[in-house]
């Protein structure tokens, strides 16, 4: 671009027209930038110069005047110090120096075919600029939604994971309410373990005392014999049913001998027990029931003998 405003400049515009004209290629102020050409005051020299050597009839060597400017960085010509200043600030040249070329003016076609020229190749550099933003806002557009799409994968990564660990918690609560509950069970079958051991306890403690009741009672009651009136006495006899008498303890077996013949029992015929097993003889029917231990009961077998 600074090709094209040297251009320009070089074709005879002034500087601020060259600006005002296309704002958008300089960042240069919008001041009217007095003109400070050389043009004039080599005229004026050559002027002066010429009527000097007209009078004299020749120009010496080292009188020639100044026609223009010329970087010595690049060989490139200008006309004025304006051009030479503006060509310095876009390259940063600054080796520039007076030259006795004349930059010979351009014709109204030339002007025409290099302003079709930069209008051109200007307009080339807007079509490039243009191309150069919207492959910027192209890259920018991707940027963006690359961004958006990362932004929304690390949000739904950061769902996923807040779901893993709400779910990840709610199985931990889970798991501690079984365990919680588990334990709680186990407690009440502790507890009635417990209260079932402690009735069987109690049971057996009561059953032994009640075999330590029953024990002294037994006790008691073998310590002190109990003194029966009575001898209740049941004899089997063959052939019919057995007969039951109730005899004074103080009644001989002898007694007994005649009670049954006056049930229709007939002599000769003898008692016994079934156990252990005894029978009683002529002597044992003198003694009396309460000497053979027939009281306060006892069974007695009746057998007839020849």
């Amino acid at each position: 671009m600074a090709n094209d405003i040297d251009t320009l400049v070089s074709m005879g515009f002034s500087l601020p027209k060259v600006l005002l004209a296309h704002p958008e290629v300089s960042d240069e102020p919008e001041e009217e930038i007095p003109p400070q050409t050389l043009g004039s005051a080599s005229s004026s020299s050559s002027s002066t110069t010429t009527t000097t050597n007209n009078d004299e009839g020749e120009i010496k060597d080292g009188e020639q005047t100044a026609q223009s400017l010329i970087c010595n960085d690049c060989q490139k010509l200008f006309r004025d110090a304006t051009g030479a200043e503006l060509h310095a600030t876009r390259t940063g040249h600054q080796n520039f120096s007076e030259s006795t070329e004349a930059i010979k003016p351009l014709t109204e076609e030339e002007k025409k075919q290099k302003l079709a020229e930069l209008k051109a190749r200007m307009a080339e550099k807007r079509a490039a600029r243009e191309r150069q933003e919207i492959e910027e806002r192209k890259q920018a557009e991707k940027i963006r939604r690359k961004a958006g799409q990362e932004i929304t994968s690390a949000k739904e990564a950061l769902e996923a994971k807040e779901m893993q660990r709400a779910l990840e918690k709610k199985k931990r609560e889970k798991e501690e309410e079984r365990l919680a509950r588990a334990k709680i069970k186990a407690q009440i079958e502790q507890d009635k373990k417990e209260r079932a051991a402690k009735r069987e306890a109690a049971k057996r403690a009561q059953q032994a005392q009640a075999e330590e009741d029953a024990a002294a009672d037994a006790a008691a009651r073998a310590s002190v014999k109990k003194e029966y009136t009575e001898a209740r006495l049941q004899v089997r006899v063959p052939g019919s049913g057995p007969i039951t008498h109730t005899f004074n303890v103080n009644a001989t077996l002898s007694d007994v001998f005649t009670f049954l013949q006056t049930q229709g029992c007939h002599p000769p015929f003898s008692l016994s027990t079934t156990f252990p097993r005894k029978t009683y003889t002529f002597e044992d029917q003198q003694k009396t029931l309460k000497e053979l231990n027939l009281v306060p009961s006892a069974a007695l077998i009746l057998a007839y003998t020849q």
